[in-house]
């Protein structure tokens, strides 16, 4: 029998339908089961919402950017603080480095002439070691060309606290030792861990390179600041050690101190010792002429000391020596020295600027057709 050919392409024409239709309601059955996972994932991001503390509401949401905008104006003032201001703060500011060793070494022996000159007018005597401010490396010549900028800085800060200082009118400057300087290499390492931190790596200690200054021991012009006291803070805090000794008065140490307060440069007192001057403290010989007794003359006041002679049964009570070093050794002081031997250790702040976000490379131009 014969089958027709308009009933066998309509028997195909309907096998191509059911199979368009099954096609379909498999996907729309995929698409649900998509819209139903999407939904459960939705209800869950709702709920999470739900349990957060605060709860994300408008109101919650202008609070939170008003702390914001709180939170940046207290760092602008912060950063305009730590750029300090003043006469001392621009001159910070508007120095230029010097280019090669020999201009570093006559900035330094200008800023050493400068302030024996400062001390002699203030009354100020000078140990030896005191007599270069820290700056004992750089007697005969001028610091590396990898040191002269960070030398130079140290030099303008030292030439504050100095200043500061002299200001306040110690009895004598016993010392005054600065940290190491990096050369080119430490610095550049430093600013690769500085980087770290600031993106939330963690930083290896042993791949800042060690410096052969900084391999030096403690000397009259080098000293290691205390880590547990320091300010630093890789990638966000770096900072610049000074130590000063010197005796004098409370009076001396107070005003020093209310000179760094004002905050014309930022420099933090991190630590402070205070003891009693030692004998060899308390006769210091001054590095540029003058002495203890020169001094003790112009003011008699502030050195003499009180003694008790024990008298002689067959004599008559004789009165005590006009100079203390003369005294005998059996002398009882009645009035002790009234200098105390100071160490004050400050930290030149500055904050770790972040480094620019890597610029996107530009796409590569078509070739030429």
């Amino acid at each position: 029998m014969k089958k027709s050919p308009l009933f066998t392409a309509a028997m195909a024409l309907c096998a191509v339908l059911a199979l368009g239709e099954l096609y379909l309601i498999y996907e729309r059955f995929m698409a649900s089961r998509e819209a139903a996972k999407t939904l459960v994932a939705r209800k869950g991001e709702l709920q999470g919402m739900a349990d957060l503390n605060p709860p994300p509401k408008r109101e919650v949401a202008t609070a939170i950017e008003a702390d914001l905008a709180k939170a940046q104006a207290a760092l602008t003032a912060m950063q305009a603080e730590l750029k300090g201001r003043g006469p001392a703060a621009e001159r910070l500011r508007s120095a230029k480095v010097p280019a090669n060793r020999t201009d570093a070494f006559f900035d330094l022996a200008s800023f050493v002439e400068k302030t024996r000159e400062l001390a002699k007018k203030n009354d100020v005597l000078l140990r030896p070691e005191a007599s270069r401010f820290g700056f004992t490396a750089y007697a005969t010549e001028g610091p590396a060309a990898d040191h002269i900028e960070p030398v130079f800085r140290q030099r303008q800060i030292s030439q504050y606290l100095m200043e500061a200082l002299m200001e306040a009118k110690p009895r004598a400057l016993l010392s005054v030792k600065r940290e190491p300087t990096p050369d080119k290499a430490e610095r550049e390492a430093r600013a690769a861990a500085h980087a770290a931190a600031a993106a939330g790596q963690p930083v290896d200690p042993g791949a800042v390179p060690a410096d052969a200054e900084a391999s030096m021991p403690d000397g009259p012009d080098y000293f290691r600041v205390n880590p547990r006291v320091t300010a630093r803070q890789a990638g966000f805090v770096d900072t610049i050690a000074f130590r000063i000794a010197f005796t004098g008065p409370t009076a001396a140490l107070r005003l020093f101190l209310n000179k760094l307060a004002s905050f014309e440069l930022p420099v933090l007192v991190r630590e402070v010792e205070v003891e009693t001057a030692s004998a060899e403290d308390a006769t210091v010989e001054d590095a540029v002429g003058a002495t203890n007794d020169a001094a003790a003359e112009e003011n008699p006041a502030a050195s003499i000391v009180l003694a008790a002679v024990p008298a002689s049964p067959k004599a008559a009570p004789k009165a005590a020596p006009a100079r203390p070093a003369a005294r005998p050794s059996n002398v009882a002081p009645i009035v002790a020295k009234p200098f105390s031997k100071f160490t004050v250790t400050v930290e030149f702040v500055e904050l770790v600027t972040a480094p620019p976000p890597p610029a996107e490379a530009a796409p590569a131009a078509p070739p030429p057709s």
